[in-house]
């Protein structure tokens, strides 16, 4: 483990979260859960002991690293990987290679994110961990959540033959990825038990990365091969800003993924994880057994109000409502119905087109 490196992606906009998610504060920085920690610094915690601080490495915006910066004051600053722009995964899986592979050439990266939820954070480390080690003789390894429920919202990982067991932890060949399914394919797919959803989480020798970015996206590999040349020189910043300017958008898995048909495996895991999309999973991740509400802030007082999820700083009170969510800041106050969840980033959107920007 001692050339192992996490790098957690943390560029997500959160747009679904609207309004608790800004860009002043994004969601990576929300505290959503029942303590005061935000999403970022439990990603952080939950890495404890397994990778030390100085083996991780956090990629975002420069706004954003530096608000992250200030959440983790004992990850070295060096270990903070500015993205100029928003590239999607591709890119920003590549810049981290760049400086993991410069650090470690015999190195493997563990790509995470920052604001998924994972209750149960010792068999996540026990599962990166064994992940760590198939990795390190030169295999890609992505973890699949097993799914207890036909989603429609994830992508999905076909696993094929059992490939061999890491202390305890049984690792899969992959046979495909399949994008976002309709719900009786969703259904299909629980019902076969060897399907998993796409995590977004892989783990991988740097050297391997690279070598794929070369053969899958080269014009990509140019770019991040100029970035790595310059990482020891003064004007690294400055080929940075004008190199990334040229990247085009691409997720990791159409630049990747999907194109590598060897020496790809699988960790199907159930670890109580959850990604907080929006107000609806919110809910189903944090709601009260008694009163099936959520809330956060110094009171709420709710009469017969079930099913809904409430965040204020001042006082909010109702009666007789189901299923709604109340999300009231110093700015915005936020009203919907919570199976219309999805829609806030469509609302998002009617803000931007009538450039009301200082409210996004």
């Amino acid at each position: 483990m001692e050339n192992a490196y996490a790098v957690i992606m943390a560029g997500g906009a959160g747009t679904r979260l609207w309004p608790l998610s800004r860009k002043s504060r994004p969601k990576p920085l929300l505290q959503l859960l029942e303590d005061d920690r935000s999403l970022f610094q439990i990603a952080v915690d939950r890495l404890h002991p397994l990778f030390p601080p100085e083996r991780v490495l956090v990629i975002a915006n420069a706004h954003l690293c530096e608000l992250l910066s200030t959440q983790t004051p004992h990850i070295p600053e060096e270990n903070f990987i500015v993205e100029p722009a928003g590239r999607d995964t591709g890119p920003a899986v590549g810049l981290a290679a760049v400086h993991v592979h410069h650090r470690a050439p015999n190195g493997v990266m563990a790509i995470l994110t920052a604001d998924h939820i994972i209750r149960n954070e010792q068999k996540f480390r026990d599962v990166l961990a064994a992940a760590c080690e198939v990795a390190a003789s030169g295999d890609i390894v992505t973890l699949g959540i097993k799914p207890d429920y036909p989603a429609t919202g994830f992508g999905y990982i076909d696993r094929g033959e059992h490939f061999k067991t890491v202390d305890g932890i049984d690792v899969y060949a992959l046979k495909r990825f399949i994008e976002k399914p309709d719900e009786d394919t969703a259904q299909s797919f629980l019902d076969a038990g060897t399907y998993s959803w796409n995590s977004g989480m892989f783990v991988w020798p740097t050297e391997r990365v690279l070598v794929e970015f070369e053969r899958h996206a080269p014009q990509l590999h140019t770019h991040l091969a100029a970035i790595a040349d310059a990482l020891e020189m003064d004007t690294y910043d400055d080929v940075l800003r004008e190199t990334w300017s040229k990247v085009e958008k691409k997720s990791v898995d159409y630049a990747l993924m999907e194109h590598i048909d060897e020496g790809i495996r699988v960790i199907p895991v159930e670890m109580g994880w959850a990604d907080i999309g929006n107000f609806k999973a919110l809910h189903t991740i944090r709601s009260d057994e008694e009163t099936d509400n959520v809330t956060r802030g110094p009171r709420s007082i709710l009469l017969d109000t079930r099913g809904s999820v409430v965040f204020s700083e001042k006082l909010v009170a109702t009666i007789g409502l189901d299923n709604i969510v109340i999300i009231d800041t110093d700015d915005v106050l936020l009203v919907c119905h919570r199976d219309h969840a999805q829609d806030v980033k469509a609302l998002v959107k009617r803000l931007r087109d009538q450039e009301l920007t200082d409210y996004l």
